[in-house]
């Protein structure tokens, strides 16, 4: 048995130990809280986890959920694109929304506590749907982005192919999850983060021992053209980043509900906090070591154009590098190479899992509220499946980050105006809507115009597009400003007249939920939830029997209408049942001064 062989088999081996056991930990772990609670969790603690965790258990679980297998690919390859100074903000950038979160995550909790998912606490009927469809968007193009990276991983630094450890993971965590929900994610991202942590150690170690380059050229290579070399030092790319990786990484983990669960998991807001902060300490200097281990291969030379990008980080390794030929991509060669494996293996189940609960709680709460969790957790089986195909093509990571990274930036500040009291009769859900839609086209617009040719005018608008949504993986901060901007500018294009109309002429329109609303499936579109039990038929009554569970009988959720001093009052002032009540409460006809639960009126904030 050759080398190869030898090391394809014990990489095998000890990824899937490795992730079998963390499965395993999973279940016996989650099946000793059910034992202690002396029953099942509801659907609520399914995908909440409510109260479960506390404060160094959600500062692991930040970390460990924040860096994917994507950690091993994507900073070092960023790093030898954008040099020292997109290195640092790449770190920072990866951190920051952690504290982000845990902050507004604390108030949004104080205000609403009994908040399920991040769409839940504001607006209406139609722009939360649209933050729900974001969300499961943002979710679903990072989940793929972990599958193509470990699949990357074992076809090219292993020299396999790709399916086998994608569908391992794919499997693995499905299963886990379907069975213990947010509760057994946050359990093993305690483990998994502290495995992680002493692996990179490992590394670390590794790196001051054997990184001896025979020659380092002085001053860094600096060159922002690639042709000559690469731009290591600081550079346009790099201040570039100074803007795009925060706005970037901050919009696009606002939109992952993977995130927002520890939040809802905590036990109280100091917990919160505390983990929020310990989470962008740990993962900060976690991306800025895997950073700048492809940072030194390139500035030894280990790194070419020849050299596969998402192995950057893996020409730092001597054995690997000695047996391929200078500047060629590596392949696992020696145990140094394992340990990476197994790192990434172990990143990339604690983001798999934490992914995976998070398209549940969102599928859940919204398109299935009041009905069994069977249904989020066959739909979740259903997406990974395409995912798991769609990795397999093995796209650019960073250009998978890209498509989800502009999408939410054009919306992220939208939401982040809903959190303030004052501005809660201004900023409406239709004012939202028509900001979100204003970004997307501006900012491809912008890409279009930028690298707009009158020689060839279908091709300016093809590359224009493709460069704005894909292509644009140096982050160029101009386009991200342009989204962000925009979001607020088409926001007030519409926010400014509403608000006048209201003030001055005393016109209320219906808004776009309003609008909407009679379109059939509306209701359930739009996260009202379906009026009876899915699994109430009685052809389903096998079924029912095989998982133990009781169908309801008669309506569910209608919303139950009084006062809004009442303690009774519908949380969620949204509902087409509360609308009903406004429209007969004003008859029909000026509907913006109704004020329900502290919130404003249905129509007052669609229009």
């Amino acid at each position: 048995m050759d080398t190869k062989q030898k090391y394809l088999i014990i990489s095998y081996v000890t990824c899937i130990f490795a992730q079998v056991m963390f499965a395993l930990y999973a279940l016996v772990r989650c099946t000793l809280h059910l034992r202690r609670q002396h029953a099942d969790q509801t659907a609520e603690q399914f995908i909440t986890g409510r109260g479960t965790a506390g404060r160094w258990r959600i500062a692991w679980s930040f970390f460990a959920s924040a860096v994917g297998a994507w950690c091993i690919t994507a900073p070092p390859s960023f790093a030898v694109y954008t040099g020292i100074v997109g290195l640092t903000m790449y770190a920072f950038a990866a951190g920051l929304p952690i504290i982000f979160i845990a902050l507004f995550g604390a108030r949004i909790q104080k205000k609403h506590p009994d908040v399920c998912t991040m769409p839940d606490f504001r607006y209406g009927p139609v722009a939360r749907t649209t933050c729900v469809v974001i969300s499961l968007i943002n979710m679903a193009i990072v989940l793929l982005a972990e599958y193509t990276t470990i699949g990357i991983l074992f076809k090219y630094f292993v020299g396999s192919v790709d399916y086998p450890i994608v569908i391992v993971v794919g499997v693995l965590t499905m299963f886990y999850t379907a069975y213990g929900g947010v509760y057994i994610s946050i359990v093993t991202d305690q483990a998994q983060g502290i495995m992680t942590s002493l692996f990179i150690l490992i590394l670390i170690i590794y790196t001051a021992v054997t990184y001896r380059p025979e020659y380092l050229p002085k001053p860094l290579p600096n060159d922002t053209t690639y042709e000559n070399g690469w731009p290591l030092g600081a550079n346009k790319f790099g201040f570039s980043a100074i803007f795009s990786m925060p706005c970037s990484l901050t919009a696009a983990t606002v939109f992952s509900e993977a995130m927002w669960q520890k939040v809802w998991a905590s036990t109280d807001r100091k917990s919160v906090v505390f983990g929020g902060f310990a989470g962008f300490t740990l993962t900060m200097l976690a991306v800025f070591v895997f950073g700048f281990g492809g940072w030194l291969a390139a500035w030894a030379g280990y790194v070419t154009f020849d050299t596969d990008p998402n192995l950057f980080l893996f020409q730092l390794f001597a054995d690997e590098r000695d047996s391929a030929s200078p500047g060629a991509s590596v392949t696992v060669q020696s145990w140094i190479g394992v340990v990476a494996l197994i790192l990434a293996t172990t990143m990339n189940e604690a983001a798999v899992d934490s992914l995976q609960n998070g398209i549940t709680s969102v599928l859940a709460y919204h398109f299935f509220k009041g009905q069994h969790t069977i249904f989020p957790r066959i739909l979740v089986v259903l997406i990974n499946i395409p995912l798991i195909i769609i990795s397999l093509q093995g796209f650019q990571v960073l250009a998978l980050f890209l498509i989800t990274n502009m999408l939410t930036t054009c919306m992220f500040l939208l939401i982040g105006l809903g959190l303030s009291e004052r501005l809660k009769g201004f900023v409406t859900e239709t004012s939202v809507i028509c900001g979100f839609c204003t970004a997307m086209l501006t900012v491809t617009a912008y890409g279009i115009g930028k690298h707009w040719d009158p020689a060839d005018k279908g091709l300016s608008v093809r590359y224009g597009a493709w460069y704005t949504w894909y292509g644009n993986v140096s982050y160029d901060w101009d386009y991200f400003l342009v989204g962000a901007c925009f979001s607020l500018v088409g926001m007030l294009m519409w926010a400014i007249p509403a608000w006048a109309l209201r003030r001055f002429a005393g016109i209320h329109g219906p808004g776009i939920s309003g609008v909407l609303r009679r379109l059939p499936g509306f209701r359930v579109i739009t996260g009202e939830g379906f009026t009876f039990d899915l699994l109430s038929s009685p052809h389903l009554a096998w079924f029912c029997r095989l998982i133990k569970y009781e169908p309801q009988q008669g309506p569910i959720n209608v919303a139950k209408i009084s006062s809004s001093n009442s303690s009774e009052s519908p949380r969620n002032p949204n509902s087409l049942d509360a609308i009903a009540a406004a429209e007969a409460a004003a008859a029909a006809a000026k509907l913006g001064d109704v004020d329900v639960k502290g919130d404003t009126a249905y129509t007052a904030m669609s229009s």
